[in-house]
């Protein structure tokens, strides 16, 4: 490995370093700080670490072909240290600032999208849902009131002929064809057997 490469390879390692140092507090501000089951805690700590184990061997294998020294570690550690030493509290400021923003985004955006979407929709369909009750009770009201016009008349000139009509003779007419005795008696009887 020429010193170029050897160069280039202790910054990149640095850098992977400084890398790590970062991604371990993002880490811990977004998933690790969460109330979650233990194995699930488990099963995220070791994805983490494999991913970042493949990332600092991509790395490696694009600038030095995948040559695992023992000053790469060394490298890793002061990446890592310089970070800590200078950069960890401007970086956790700056990725609180990023999620309050992100945060402040989606709470902005949920509620434009209720002010200018839901809400209308909701008032439209109560407003098409008034409109629907009033033309169903006026059209129950005119149909009403349009039979109430068509049976009238019937029922005038049905009480007219009630009035015209001799009610002696009706008996009369009753008592010839037997059926109102008929009924008579019958109710009686029923009667008669209820009491006894």
């Amino acid at each position: 490995m020429s010193l170029t490469v050897q160069l280039q390879t202790m910054l990149a390692m640095v850098a992977m370093g400084g890398w790590i140092g970062m991604a371990i507090d993002t880490y811990s501000r977004l998933i690790r700080g969460r109330s979650w089951n233990k194995w699930i805690t488990v099963i995220n700590d070791g994805l983490f670490w494999i991913l970042q184990g493949l990332l600092v061997f991509y790395v490696l294998l694009q600038i030095n072909e995948g040559e695992m020294r023992f000053y790469i570690l060394v490298a890793l550690l002061c990446g890592y240290s310089c970070y800590r030493a200078l950069l960890f509290r401007i970086y956790l400021k700056m990725l609180e600032a990023v999620i309050q923003g992100v945060i402040r985004t989606y709470r902005f955006l949920k509620a434009a999208l209720f002010m200018l979407v839901i809400n209308p929709i909701k008032e439209l369909l109560k407003f098409l849902y008034k409109l629907c009750m009033m033309i169903v009770s006026f059209s129950i009201t005119v149909i009403f009131f349009l039979l109430k016009i068509i049976y009238t008349p019937f029922v005038w000139i049905g009480r007219l002929i009630w009035r015209l009509v001799p009610k002696e003779k009706l008996k009369k007419f009753y008592n010839k064809l037997g059926f109102y005795k008929k009924v008579k008696n019958y109710i009686k009887r029923w009667f008669t057997k209820k009491g006894s």
